[in-house]
């Protein structure tokens, strides 16, 4: 079973709710996501607002009704997760997907030493 699970959900505001959790049941909310263009695609991407604070939440589709997410907190770790799709909740469209793809990132200083 993986580790870490990703919701999005639309809400009333116009913006989205993403929520991580792991398989403890911690989570990190990020509830200010907001839709861009990026790239030729359009991402929805937000900080996070509630638990641990200075993460950042990064989604965007990827074709055959499939999308990518990342969360990370740009110093330590990223948490990938790969083909996320749309599912039904309580009548509700929302984007869920599941990952044990969990990568520690090197600092500048390690790169920059080696």
């Amino acid at each position: 079973m993986p580790k870490h699970h990703i919701t999005l959900k639309p809400q009333h505001s116009g913006g989205y709710l993403a929520i991580l959790t792991d398989e403890h049941g911690n989570f990190v909310e990020f509830g200010k996501c907001q839709s861009e263009e990026r790239d030729g695609k359009r991402h929805i991407t937000g900080p996070s607002t509630r638990g641990l604070m200075g993460w950042v939440f990064d989604l965007w589709p990827i074709g055959g009704g499939l999308f990518h997410a990342t969360v990370t907190d740009n110093r330590d770790w990223l948490i990938v997760f790969h083909d996320c799709e749309t599912v039904m909740d309580a009548g509700q469209k929302c984007i869920e997907g599941w990952t044990n793809d969990v990568r520690t990132l090197e600092s500048a200083e390690k790169r920059a030493a080696a």
